[in-house]
């Protein structure tokens, strides 16, 4: 459907900015980058002025993918057109640096926004967390709560994830509880999520156990999986049996899960259950390819079979052969003035 959007495109005589943005916010749908930077690039070339609706969807395409190379290049685009003023583009901006890691320019961004919103606080508690960071994350939920700002339950996944990918428990626990009592706030599954992988990257499978049985709603294979894991790793064999029970009655067409079990069981030397287990992959007939459970991002690989599974690539990683966008020198100068290169 694209591709005819694209030759019927290229037959118009007359292309109008919402003709431009249509075809751009088709590439993004359809995670196609490099494609919408070239028509981006192709708008610029044929004297059409992009507006608000062009400079967002590039953006958070480019936030998306952790593409730091073309998110800059729609920054410098922002600074040379006087564009700073819209909260909408610079909440994209501390966004799209913050997905990319980019921590240190997306604080500046947020440093210099007229108005500081819930949008803005909560890319920066997640982008600080995903760094491992979450001190800061916590110092500046709590600027948000002294600065009047109402939370969401957006913002309570960042904080909790900012918990969890730091290992700070006890601030888990009391943010988790302060949700619900103070912000009135009823828990979604993925601040459920985010507590129990809290609790399984720090071995209290226990509580990551009680967790999951509490919630008012089913776990997801996800979540079950993640405990799976961390009992491999903790020879926690009992507990993790029961969640395995649980995942295998799922029926999931995701290997991976099944590995993880059979995983578990090698490291137990329960071979009636792995091979009841292989037994289940095997008429099922799963192709065994490559997954990863919420602990991967911080064990890098699985800990039985490393030639199975992959290291999670997180959202900012760049690949080696991205190259920079030329920029004017002009620009170029006042882009690393102001964001430190």
């Amino acid at each position: 459907m694209l591709s005819s959007a694209y030759r019927l495109f290229r037959t118009c005589s007359v292309r109008s900015i919402a003709t431009w943005n249509s075809l751009l916010a088709g590439f993004a749908f359809m995670d196609q980058v490099e494609e919408a930077m070239l028509l981006f690039r192709k708008m610029i070339e044929s004297a059409v002025v992009p507006n608000d609706v062009t400079v967002l969807t590039m953006l958070s395409l480019g936030a998306r993918f952790g593409h730091l190379c073309h998110g800059r290049e729609m920054h410098c685009y922002i600074l040379k057109h006087g564009l700073t003023g819209s909260n909408l583009l610079q909440n994209s901006l501390v966004d799209m640096y913050s997905k990319s890691r980019q921590m240190a320019a997306a604080h500046r961004v947020f440093d210099q926004m007229q108005c500081q919103d819930r949008h803005a606080y909560t890319s920066l508690i997640l982008g600080y967390g995903m760094q491992r960071e979450g001190l800061v994350s916590l110092e500046l939920f709590d600027k948000m709560i002294a600065n009047n700002i109402k939370v969401d339950h957006v913002t309570m996944v960042a904080v909790l994830s900012a918990c969890s990918h730091s290992g700070l428990v006890t601030q888990g626990q009391l943010r988790f509880a302060e949700m619900i009592d103070v912000f009135c706030i009823a828990p979604r599954v993925e601040h459920f999520s985010c507590m129990v992988d809290l609790y399984c990257r720090e071995g209290l499978l226990k509580m990551a156990e009680e967790m999951i049985n509490r919630m008012p709603f089913q776990p997801t294979a996800a979540m079950l999986a993640t405990l799976i894991e961390a009992c491999g790793i903790h020879g926690k064999t009992e507990i993790g049996d029961r969640a395995a029970k649980r995942l295998l009655a799922m029926r999931t067409n995701n290997p991976g899960h099944y590995k993880l079990i059979a995983n578990m069981y090698i490291s137990a030397k329960r071979w009636p259950e792995l091979a009841k287990v292989r037994s289940l992959m095997s008429g099922m007939e799963l192709n065994m390819i490559p997954t990863h459970s919420l602990l991967e991002s911080e064990y890098g690989e699985c800990p039985v079979e490393q030639d199975y599974c992959l290291n999670r690539s997180m959202p900012g990683c760049l690949s080696d052969d991205m190259t920079d966008t030329d920029f004017s020198s002009s620009e170029e100068v006042k882009f690393n003035e102001a964001f430190g290169g």
